[in-house]
């Protein structure tokens, strides 16, 4: 536990046995605070609780780690030879319940394996509480009541609304049930004019939903493979376990996720669900909701403050019982938790790229086994380092290889760009054959996916007289022409500038003439650009973009969703987004425009990540009765990762990927610690790096920890600040957590050098 620090309190005696004390954790302050309440006035505060306190002039928020009622706190304190001087709490200070103890013991393993002090664990974890106007919520009048049994003329809406508030003996939430009722505002507020509903405050968080009779849920008819995946799991028991449920794309692994939560709840306990992408809640929290029968709360950045406490309060108290959200929901207050499933386990997007980085895949494990349940890490593309375990039996390993709805399986078709001349091609991304696949599917009355995971419409500007290339000022990387808003964009950091007409290289100007040869040329392409030529090559078809540029929201992303659900898109055009877990029965065609596009970036995990996005990618054609296709255009026609896409051999990727790691002394056969020190000058933050190393080589003195750099990082530059990495590795963790910890005693961000420390780092740029 961090060492413990007191307020000042000239006026508290600590030797005031009428008083108990409790320890509590201020962030992003560092260590804890010892405070003084009355035991009689609030014996009811606990663990987890958010309470204002005194702190030093002003009053702030504080999480309370731990009551200590017999003062032994100050006694061990006392007896260090330190002053105990200990601050009151007014025992009608305003407070919330943000966690139990349980949560608490999770939150304080995950600040020991970052080397991070707990508040910073709390503050990136917990939601700020938040005060307001009285939730209000509806209940039955006695109007219903009375008229019940005369038959009325209500919409199917306005029938589950009464029905549902029928089995409630207190109000619900607006949100809740429009949720729960697939009711919309406008039909509460016809209920209220009827005088069948009125509005009143909910006053007490422990109101619950009416909870509908479990056993009587229709369950969905699964395949052999699905019900020996679920009797396989359920006969782990109810302790903690681990499964690797891989299924290929279209097999059903939701159905087994929604069959094993409802078991959970059946037997009382809760669940909690974590996916990659934030996009993806709304539509796995609709068909939660629908199958299910009761609320789910959703966690993820998109919320506002205080959507996102409703929601946690919910949680902590057991109000809710079913939690779906991306990364940061792994920290979320379930109560008694049954199971917890992190669906498409081999993500990305579940390591945090900034600030504390923590896997949540990883935490899940850990999550599950505080609170002995059963964890499913589900994906058609495993990671190598849960395939990994699973091969050595520390994970149970099932398989799903059947499509769930009988889809035949994809024809595959690589094109080889090398063989093709560029008159031949029927635009500058899309090849012939390209054109012939994606026109059959058109014709047959098919939707396409295609993916080029490149946004904007040249991923750069060049010089035709000197082949200058236009950067961006403050990062190492090429500025990208977005054509729709005619300007040059950095993907790293965001900086925005008009084309130049004149070349810094070479003086050259561009020429009045618009149909004079341009200085600059367009080199590569992107979402953009395709979706121009997809429109000229198909000009009936209608064709819409999935990228950030085009879905900067949640909403937008569900918007285009809808309408390709619809058929309202026939040809979505997208960046590795529309790669993500849709099941859109009409996508009969999928394109990968350029297979290339980071297969050769440096870093040890770029074929792993190739072939998962192109596996993922394919698995969206075909998901029903027609056949799907799928092409894949490369220069590089017999890389291993393209052709075991193709065939769909995951096993024979694996096992030639792993092999590879092991020789190479890659995860997952020994960990690593990346740090990444960064300065705005270069040569400070070379000298910072160099030292940091020395420091590195002395406590790697050991054959146990090989340290290598410093090196300019890939990405050398990112918003004017010069990067420097260091690259430490061990087979044991202890080994490099303890290095970190030295580490970061002695070289912390200072002044204008910053540095990051990475365990377990998922990206080497």
């Amino acid at each position: 536990m961090s060492q413990i620090q007191l307020s000042l309190s000239p006026q508290q005696n600590p030797a005031d046995r009428s008083r108990a004390l409790f320890t509590a954790v201020i962030p992003p302050l560092d260590g804890e605070f010892l405070y003084g309440y009355d035991p009689e006035a609030a014996s009811d505060l606990s663990v987890g609780d958010v309470v204002e306190v005194p702190l030093g002039k002003r009053v702030t928020h504080a999480f309370i780690t731990s009551l200590n009622s017999d003062r032994e706190a100050a006694t061990r304190l006392e007896m260090e030879g330190r002053s105990v001087r200990i601050r009151s709490v007014p025992s009608d200070a305003p407070r919330a319940h943000a966690f139990n103890q349980e949560h608490l013991a999770f939150y304080e393993w995950v600040a020991r394996y970052y080397a991070e002090p707990l508040s910073k664990i709390l503050d990136l974890a917990v939601p700020t509480p938040t005060t307001g106007k009285p939730l209000l919520g509806y209940r039955l009048t006695e109007a219903h009541t009375v008229g019940a049994a005369q038959p009325l003329k209500r919409s199917p809406a306005q029938s589950a609304v009464l029905e549902f508030l029928s089995r409630s003996q207190s109000p619900i939430e607006s949100k809740l049930l429009q949720s729960s009722c697939g009711a919309s505002a406008a039909t509460l507020r016809t209920l209220v004019q009827k005088g069948l509903l009125e509005q009143v405050p909910i006053t007490n968080s422990l109101d619950c939903p009416p909870t509908p009779d479990l056993s009587l849920i229709q369950a969905p008819i699964l395949n052999e493979e699905q019900l020996a995946a679920v009797a396989a799991i359920r006969a782990q028991g109810g302790a903690f376990t681990t499964t690797l449920l891989q299924g290929v794309t279209g097999s059903g692994k939701t159905e087994v996720y929604l069959t094993l939560i409802l078991e959970a709840l059946t037997k009382g306990r809760s669940a909690l669900v974590i996916v990659p992408e934030i996009a993806l809640t709304p539509q796995l929290t609709e068909r939660f909701m629908s199958r299910l029968q009761q609320p789910v709360a959703v966690l993820h950045s998109s919320l506002t403050p205080k959507e996102r406490w409703r929601h946690w309060s919910d949680l902590v108290t057991g109000r809710v019982k079913v939690a779906i959200g991306a990364r940061s929901a792994i920290f979320a207050p379930v109560a008694n938790l049954g199971i917890l499933v992190v669906d498409e386990e081999h993500d990305s997007s579940f390591k945090q790229g900034d600030g504390i980085r923590y896997h949540a895949r990883d935490l899940a494990l850990v999550r599950a086994k505080l609170s002995s349940c059963s964890v499913i890490l589900g994906s058609a593309t495993p990671s190598l380092e849960s395939y990994n375990n699973a091969r050595a039996g520390k994970y149970l390993h099932l398989r799903l290889m059947q499509k769930y709805h009988d889809a035949a399986t994809s024809q595959f078709k690589i094109i080889d760009l090398n063989k093709i001349k560029p008159w031949e091609m029927k635009s500058k991304s899309i090849s012939p054959e390209f054109f012939s696949g994606l026109q059959s599917a058109l014709l047959r009355g098919g939707q396409a996916f295609i993916l080029h995971n490149r946004r904007g419409f040249a991923s750069y500007l060049q010089c035709s007289s000197c082949e200058y290339v236009v950067g961006c000022p403050h990062c190492s990387v090429t500025l990208t022409y977005h054509r729709q808003t005619h300007s040059l964009v950095c993907h790293q950091c965001n900086f925005t500038m008009v084309p130049p007409s004149l070349c810094t290289g070479c003086g050259a100007r561009e020429a009045i003439d618009p149909a004079a040869e341009p200085v600059f040329a367009h080199r590569g392409s992107g979402t953009e650009r395709v979706h121009e030529e997809l429109q000229l090559l198909f000009p009936t078809a209608r064709v819409a973009v999935l990228d950030r540029d085009t879905a900067s929201s949640v909403q937008d992303y569900v918007e285009i969703l809808r309408r390709v659900r619809e058929r309202e898109v026939d040809i979505l055009v997208g960046t590795q987004m529309i790669a993500k877990g849709h099941d859109l029965p009409g996508v009969t065609f999928v394109g990968i425009v350029d297979c290339d596009v980071g297969l050769h970036i440096p870093d040890f995990r770029a074929a792993e990540r190739s072939f998962q996005l192109l596996t993922q990618v394919s698995g969206r054609a075909g998901r029903r009765s027609e056949q799907g296709y799928v092409i894949l255009q490369t220069r590089v026609p017999t890389h291993p990762s393209l052709l075991l896409t193709a065939s769909g051999e995951y096993d024979s990727f694996a096992e030639q990927e792993l092999a590879l790691r092991r020789q190479l002394h890659y995860p997952p056969f020994h960990k690593l610690l990346r740090v990444i020190i960064s300065a705005p000058d270069k040569t400070v933050a070379l000298q910072h790096a160099a030292e940091l190393a020395r420091c590195a080589h002395t406590l790697s003195g050991t054959p146990q920890i090989q340290t290598l750099g410093p090196a300019p990082a890939p990405i050398e530059k990112i918003r004017t600040m010069w990067r420097y990495h260091i690259l430490m590795r061990s087979a044991s963790i202890a080994s490099l957590q303890h290095a970190m910890k030295q580490l970061k005693r002695i070289h912390q961000s200072k002044g204008d050098v910053r540095i990051s420390y990475d365990l377990d780092p998922h990206d080497m740029l």
